[in-house]
């Protein structure tokens, strides 16, 4: 059974950069996206690849997850990528401009590796990443189209890119993208990674929008900078008030349903089975029985 990792902060890290990549080994995020494709320039590419090996082990040492962003499947860049990374077992792959074909080809390519190598099959999981429009559109067919997509995530800048669009600060304009992640990962049981913020000095609209992505349903936030890993673990994280209020409403309730009842008061509001449930899932998901 594949190891499940807490992924509030999820920051990208150049691939290029050995000091960058060096860093990121001591910081606060909880997964580490080494990045080959956007962030290195096609003259650093096969430098760049060979350099993140050393670092995916590393990464992985610390309790990190270590996952590496690779070129996109069927290009040159993407073979090499597949070929070298997943040798040094990698907990994920970020896919780019994902659609349905691209995740089946990863999961096939990644199959061969794995038995090649004596892996188990599956043990590199898969992060579609949604950045067309024709993959937002298509995001619950996606998500689902291989058992090893564990998560997905959100690219907001090549999506507006294409739609002609300025990115803003509120984020309207990405508002139906996020709702079509949120609810594909949700159908298939996966996490959902809102798009960086892009504005590094901007601290206060960092949180305002960790807490939009949090309120619509993401489970993690990505982001390109050290700076905003604090705000975003504490965004994303569960505070003790509210699994204190979980768990006395879950223990009203259950007392609740051996009375015989179907429903009951709880601080002044009726309460039912869906909002119980509502309640264990929070609990589930801070780790508590």
């Amino acid at each position: 059974m594949s190891k499940r990792f807490i992924r509030r902060s999820l920051l990208y890290v150049p691939g290029s950069s050995e000091k960058m990549l060096a860093k990121s080994i001591d910081l606060n995020a909880d997964s580490i996206f080494i990045d080959l494709e956007d962030a290195v320039s096609i003259s650093e590419k096969d430098a760049a690849r060979e350099t993140i090996l050393e670092y995916i082990p590393l990464i992985q040492k610390t309790g990190k997850e270590a996952v590496v962003r690779v070129n996109a499947m069927g290009t040159f860049y993407g073979a090499k990528d597949m070929i070298a990374v997943a040798e040094r077992k990698p907990d994920a792959l970020v896919i780019p401009k994902a659609d349905v074909l691209a995740v089946k080809m990863a999961d096939k390519t990644l199959t061969g590796i794995e038995e090649h190598l004596g892996i188990p099959k599956g043990s590199i999981k898969l992060i579609p990443l949604l950045e067309t429009a024709a993959g937002i559109l298509d995001a619950v067919n996606i998500a689902g189209a291989s058992p090893r997509v564990n998560g997905v995530q959100l690219g907001a800048e090549d999506l507006t890119k294409e739609l002609s669009i300025k990115r803003t600060p509120a984020g309207d304009e990405i508002a139906f993208a996020r709702q079509m992640l949120v609810y594909a990962a949700c159908s298939h049981n996966i996490d959902c990674f809102d798009t960086p913020f892009t504005d590094i000095k901007d601290m206060d609209g960092l949180e305002k929008d960790a807490c939009n992505a949090v309120t619509i349903g993401f489970t993690g936030k990505t982001c390109i900078h050290p700076s905003h890993i604090e705000i975003i673990n504490r965004v994303f994280s569960i505070s003790e008030e509210e699994i204190d209020h979980a768990r006395r409403l879950v223990e009203t309730f259950e007392d609740a349903i051996a009375q015989g009842k179907g429903a009951c008061m709880f601080e002044g509001k009726m309460i039912d089975a869906p909002i119980a449930e509502r309640a264990r899932k929070l609990l589930d998901k801070a780790g508590i029985v």
